[in-house]
């Protein structure tokens, strides 16, 4: 392969599962032409019709039900490194090799680590988007993890972070800082237009989008709304999203008597959820840490509500406030904060402050994650890695 030919990046993307529903924003990336992603090495394939892809390379879909187990129990493995089998680095070899792939970028730090001795037995080049849990919870509850994770930090070219916040925590784990750059995820600003809200709407709605698991505090959202609203003409809450709390989150609607005022809506559709968000007036996801440290990255349900011109209500939490401006764009309050979460909700009765809000969210998106802007960063870190 020539000078010329090393310096265009042909790209292969490894994930463990292509695609989980949540993850859209890898689909963004790998789909766009700039960043000329050739193929797609994973164990399971899922979702083809949301998210189809020409080439993928799928070994190993059993690999899934392992992780889950080990996820379960982790206390059982934490001092298993985690390994590619056999069978796996072949496939992944052969086609790395056939399709001449001078860069691979892996989501997610687990999934970096399993990848890198082939990368690093063919002399090619690995990049590796770190999210959240990978350097957090994950990094404290599974000591081989964290082995394979320095190990990992020496290898790559670049560690990419989505937010500013995380660069931080990479660099305090170990990362080093040369290594270290950050793209944010962008927005589709087509996909997500601006939508006249009318300041005058009864009853006020809020919506949460996302899975109904410890570090969204969806239980806390539902306590915290009941405690500023006492009736459905004043507002509504409706909640799209599926997980392992949904019990909780149902059980906890009963408790605060709100069936009426609380809409738990399940795992909608792209364009189920379009017709939702629409309806909305402001956007709400009360992110925290959970009982196992885990963390967030920056939800891209935060980008995609204020691309639309809707306000937003979440908390000082991971790079969320890169996104959103305190009292300019929405409201920020601390974490496990119920107090402080109602009486910004109700700060949002404010018809004319609500809607200069969202207008202001929709202008920061096109200046900071419009998803073209973006994607063109991410082929200029691709190109670097190639000459570094």
């Amino acid at each position: 392969m020539s000078l010329t030919e090393k310096s265009v990046p042909n790209v292969a993307l490894y994930v463990d599962d292509f695609l989980l529903y949540t993850h859209v924003w890898i689909y963004r990336q790998v789909s766009d032409p700039v960043t000329n992603v050739k193929t797609v090495l994973c164990h399971l394939r899922t979702e083809e019709i949301t998210f189809p892809f020409p080439r993928c390379v799928t070994i190993d879909s059993h690999v899934k039900i392992k992780e889950y187990i080990k996820g379960r129990f982790w206390f059982l493995f934490k001092y298993l490194s985690p390994r590619l089998s056999k069978k796996s680095v072949a496939a992944f070899t052969q086609e790395l090799e056939e399709q001449q792939i001078n860069l691979v970028h892996a989501h997610f730090g687990t999934n970096g680590v399993m990848i890198a001795p082939v990368c690093e037995r063919l002399n090619i080049p690995l990049v590796v988007t770190f999210h959240g849990f990978d350097i957090s919870s994950a990094v404290f509850r599974w000591p081989a993890y964290k082995k394979k994770l320095n190990e990992l930090f020496h290898q790559i070219t670049y560690a990419i972070a989505i937010s500013e916040e995380m660069a931080e925590r990479l660099l305090e784990i170990g990362c080093p800082k040369e290594k270290i750059r950050v793209s944010y995820l962008g927005v589709p600003l087509d996909d997500f237009p601006f939508i006249k809200r009318s300041a005058e709407k009864a009853p006020l709605v809020f919506l949460h989008a996302g899975r109904l698991t410890a570090k969204k505090g969806v239980s806390d959202l539902v306590k915290a709304f009941s405690q500023a609203f006492e009736t459905t003409e004043q507002a509504e809450l409706w909640i799209a999203g599926d997980g392992e709390e949904k019990s909780q989150v149902e059980k906890m609607i009963r408790t605060c008597n709100a069936t009426g005022k609380v809409k738990l809506l399940g795992r909608l559709s792209d364009e189920e959820l379009r017709k939702i968000r629409n309806q909305a007036d402001v956007f709400i996801i009360n992110c925290r840490t959970d009982a196992a440290g885990t963390k967030e990255g920056l939800p891209i349900s935060i980008l995609e509500a204020c691309a639309t011109g809707m306000p937003v209500i979440s908390t000082f939490h991971a790079g969320i406030p890169e996104a959103i401006l305190q009292n300019h764009t929405g409201i920020l309050v601390p974490e496990f904060d119920q107090a402080a979460l109602a009486l910004a909700m109700r700060k949002m009765l404010d018809p004319v402050h609500r809607t200069e809000m969202g207008v202001r969210a929709n202008e920061y998106m096109k200046e900071k994650f419009a998803l073209e802007e973006c994607n063109k960063k991410l082929r200029l870190l691709y190109n670097e890695a190639l000459i570094n």
